[in-house]
This record gives structure tokens, C-alpha cells and sequence, in this order.
């Protein structure tokens, strides 16, 4: 009897987990997306659909398998910034900002992002904001939109100024007007790289390990001192450097 008793609590932490993981991912994203104008760029962040979407973060990334190192938090500045990076994979904007959650960051990200099922109205909801490739009257305004985030002090902005995931992991030429974003809102620039995240698909069930670092900060008298061309050339190099290419 006592065996049966125990095969049933196992069954019924098990579905309740199962209850409580389904509520997590599905039950509750979707009714809080109900609420979610899909067609709206907005400007004033929400501390209940941030914190949502962190503990999906929290526990996708713990069923994922995957294990963050994050260095040079030291570096990070006081405020508001520009975030920029490498891009090889669609899980690079979800494991930054997941780690670096305290800053509340809000991603430039391809427009096809913001049409998938629930995530793309949650993701629209923290101020996150689509861009059109080879529209450049739209790309000047989400350049202007994310620097008022900023200067609001409504979130920080990221950004890959590769414009596109390296497929190769190499990294690509970037599009360094999108450093008009920190030259307008007059903050610096986090400058940091990512490895590992190509990996996660490929070795999933297993463990993955990845790599998010701050290699450097520009202050923002350089921001404002140097042309955006010039300075995504040198950030460029700069996180060349870093990832040992």
C-alpha cells in the first residue's frame, strides 16, 4: 500500500509540474499577449511582462541545457547604453538578455521575430522593436525610437551591427550607422561578444557551453567625438580581436 501511495504522489508531482511548466510557456504568455497592440512600437517598458519573460528565460534556458559564463560585468557603465555584438544564432538576443536582465534591455530585431506565436507580442511589449532590411526610411526611424528609450530611461538598447546572424561564425561587415543610437542619446557603447550559442541545436540534449563577455566600454565623449563609419570600423577590429580571428 505504501508503494502504491508513493508511485501516486510521483505521478502527481509530475503532472503538477507539468500543469505548472504548461501555465509558464503557454497558458499565461497567451493571455498576456491578448493585451498587446501587435501592430505597436512602444515606448514605456512594463515590469510585468519583463518579469514574465525572464522566468521563461530562467527555465527555457535551464531545459536547454545551457551554461552561461559572463564576464566583465565590472566594466559596465552607470545608466543607460548601447549595446552592440556578434550574432550566430537566434538564442544570442534570448541568453543576453537573460543574463544581463538587470539592465532591461530591449533588441533591434528582424521583423519576422515579432509574427511568432505569443513570443513575438511578448518581446514587442518590452519596447523591443522590428526593423525592415533595405528599408532605410524605417531603419532611421526605430535609430530614432531606440535613442528616446533611452533618453526616457525607459530600457537599454541592443543592437547586432552585423544586421544579420553569421551563419559561419565569422564575423560580418557591419552597418556602423546604428551607433547614431548612442551619438543621439548621448550614452556609451557596451561592446561585447558571444560563442557557444551555435552550438546549443546541434548538441541538445547535452550541455552546452557559452560565452557572454564585455570586452569594453566607450565612453561617450569618444561616442561623441568620432563618426559612426569610423567607429563601427574600429569596434569591428576590436571585437576581431576578442574572438581570436
Amino acid at each position: 500500500m505504501d508503494i502504491f501511495l508513493r508511485i501516486l504522489m510521483i505521478i502527481g508531482i509530475v503532472l503538477g509540474a507539468a500543469v505548472v511548466l504548461f501555465l509558464i510557456f503557454i497558458a499565461i504568455p497567451a493571455i498576456a499577449g491578448l493585451f498587446v497592440d501587435k501592430n505597436k512600437i512602444y515606448d514605456k517598458d512594463s515590469k510585468f511582462y519583463r518579469g514574465l519573460f525572464n522566468v521563461i528565460l530562467s527555465i527555457g534556458m535551464f531545459f536547454c541545457n545551457v551554461k552561461v559564463t559572463y564576464e566583465g560585468d565590472e566594466k559596465m557603465p552607470e545608466g543607460r547604453f548601447l549595446l552592440i555584438g556578434n550574432h550566430r544564432s537566434n538564442f544570442d538576443p534570448l541568453l543576453t538578455a537573460w543574463k544581463m536582465k538587470k539592465y532591461e534591455l530591449a533588441f533591434i530585431s528582424k521583423e519576422e521575430n515579432f509574427e511568432l506565436p505569443i513570443f513575438g507580442r511578448m518581446i514587442r511589449r518590452l519596447c523591443y522593436m522590428p526593423l525592415k532590411r533595405d528599408d532605410a526610411r524605417q531603419a532611421l526611424t526605430i535609430i530614432n525610437h531606440s535613442a528616446k528609450l533611452i533618453k526616457d530611461d525607459q530600457c537599454s538598447v541592443a543592437v547586432y551591427p552585423e544586421g544579420k546572424r553569421s551563419f559561419s561564425c565569422e564575423l560580418l561587415p557591419f552597418h556602423g550607422g546604428v551607433l547614431k543610437i548612442a551619438q543621439k542619446a548621448d550614452v556609451p557603447i557596451v561592446v561585447t561578444t558571444i560563442e557557444g550559442t551555435e552550438l546549443i541545436k546541434e548538441r541538445f540534449p547535452r550541455r552546452t557551453k557559452v560565452i557572454l563577455r564585455v570586452i569594453d566600454v566607450v565612453p561617450v565623449e569618444k561616442v561623441r567625438a568620432t563618426r559612426s563609419v569610423e567607429l563601427g570600423e574600429e569596434l569591428h577590429d576590436q571585437m576581431l580581436k576578442a574572438l581570436g580571428r
